[in-house]
């Protein structure tokens, strides 16, 4: 079995659009495997309608509902918000065989 194909790779990214590191962080995902995204801090202004970002397709994305509502974004496409947004996180980069990202 490869192991390569098993790994999951989590992407933790707190920058706003057309920083240079969320540029590098999604040509990275588009090369994954098995790819989880979290968007924190700016990151989650990426989910705005006016970005025009389009995630790969395959790529579980989550948003921290904190920083959502922090930044006056109410509605969300395309991301999960999960109420424990922090745990979720802990418990994917505690998890066996997985790759952290964080930009």
């Amino acid at each position: 079995m490869d192991r390569k194909m098993d790994r999951k790779e989590i992407f933790l990214l707190t920058k706003p659009l057309h920083s240079q590191r969320t540029d590098l962080c999604l040509r990275l995902l588009e090369r994954s495997m098995n790819a989880v995204l979290y968007l924190a801090g700016d990151g989650v202004y990426n989910l705005l309608e006016s970005s025009n970002l389009k995630f790969p397709s395959g790529v579980m994305v989550w948003a921290c509902q904190e920083d959502l509502l922090a930044r006056g974004i109410q509605s969300v496409e395309g991301a999960n918000v999960p109420e424990d947004f922090y745990r979720r996180l802990v418990e994917d980069m505690a998890s066996d065989d997985s790759y952290i990202y964080v930009f």
